[in-house]
Order: structure tokens, then sequence, then C-alpha cells
């Protein structure tokens, strides 16, 4: 493989467990610590601890009575971290601009707590996204959603590289979705991946900027996004 286009080709024909293998050695080349996002939350390590084996079935089980959130990749599963106030500020700023754009119609604004379920033929995987926009009700599930077609991760110290490399290669597989949003919490910044766009990112920053989340014809301010967030 000489070029990023075989090597994208390449991983999108692995199974999400080995992409997290390799994504766990990219990330084992980043040693010596990213502080690109140095806001403090708690670490609860996403692929820090030796992960437990359980099948899709037995993971939601397991799920509606654990006191903390997993997530599921191809068997495996990982604690999630706890969020800091910052990261929860842009959420709730998110989640308030999309649902007072999206109404009452088809479309439906799901924060952190709803499941996107992804299957494929020989591999599952469960994510709890930030936020994300699914206007496909026949396909929505009691506890999950399978087709958005927005998705919004903001960046935190444990996940960050498993948000721009291991999310950014499965969430591209589902066919619904046109755009995945990356929001960093220390500065006014976001990366923007669009199906449209051949999944190259775009970056949108500066207080003054404003952000376009064309899957769903709305406009958002950084200064609205982060208000009382950051100076």
């Amino acid at each position: 493989m000489k070029t990023m286009e075989e090597i994208r080709r390449a991983l999108e024909r692995l199974s999400f467990e080995d992409r997290r293998v390799i994504g766990r050695w990219l990330q084992e080349l980043d040693a010596g610590g990213s502080t690109e996002y140095g806001v403090s939350e708690p670490r609860v390590a996403y692929a820090e601890t030796e992960p437990a084996y359980m099948t899709l079935e037995e993971f939601f089980e397991f799920e509606e009575h654990s006191e903390i959130r997993h997530e599921y990749v191809d068997g495996a599963v990982f604690a999630m971290s706890g969020p800091s106030v910052a990261h929860e500020r842009i959420r709730h700023q998110l989640v308030m601009a999309f649902g007072k754009h999206v109404g009452r119609g088809p479309c439906q604004v799901f924060s952190a707590s709803m499941q996107l379920l992804i299957r494929r033929e020989t591999d599952d995987a469960c994510y709890y996204p930030d936020v994300m926009v699914d206007c496909r009700r026949d396909t929505w599930g009691q506890h999950f959603i399978r087709n958005p077609k927005l998705i919004v991760e903001i960046l935190s110290p444990s996940t960050h590289l498993t948000d721009r490399r291991e999310k950014l290669q499965n969430y591209r597989l589902i066919d619904s979705v046109e755009e995945y949003v990356l929001v960093s919490q220390d500065e006014h910044k976001l990366i923007l991946y669009r199906r449209a766009g051949g999944w190259r990112p775009q970056i949108c920053t500066s207080v003054e900027a404003t952000a376009e989340f064309r899957s769903i014809g709305l406009a958002v301010p950084l200064a609205q996004i982060y208000d009382d967030v950051l100076a």
C-alpha cells in the first residue's frame, strides 16, 4: 500500500477488533501524553484496562444493570470516563441548538444516554456518542438507535485518540451518517468530517467563527457552543 486511499480501504475491510488493536498501537506511538486537549476529566481508561468479552446480547443485559456506562467493540467491553463540567456545558449547548432547530419533525436529538448500535456480518459495536440526530424512527430500538445522520463527539484526554481514529473509521461505515464532528473542550475549535466531502477534515476555529452542521441545515456560532465555558 502506497497511498492514504489504499490504507483507508484496507482499514475498512478490517473487523472492529482489528481496528481497535491498530488504534491502540497508534496510541502507543503517541506515548508521552498529548496535552492538546488538557481539560481535566476522571481517567476511567477507555482502552487502558484489559477488556471483558461477551456477546452482544450479554452486553445489553450487563449494561442494563451496570452502575457505569460501557462501550462494546466486537466482544470487548470498555468502561467509560466521567465527563467534565466543560464537557457537559458544551453538550448542553449543542443539544439545545439542535433540538430547537429540528423541532417536532421526524428527526430527534439524542444525547449521551442513548446507544448507537453498529452491526456488520462479522462484528458489532455499541457506542454512546455525545450527541446524535436520527430521523429514521422506524429503526429505533428500546435502548439504541442505528441510523443517525449527524454524530458529535466532545474530545477529552482519555478518549480523543479513540474519537479521532476508531470511531471515525466505524461511524463512516454507517450508510446514514452524513457528518461526524469533533469538538474541543479547551479552545474554540470544531473538526468536521462529511461524507459529501470524502471525509476530509474541515477545521472551524476562533470565537468569531460559525460551524455549519450541513446534515441538518443549521449554522451555530462557536461563541454560542462555548458560552460560559471559555473566556
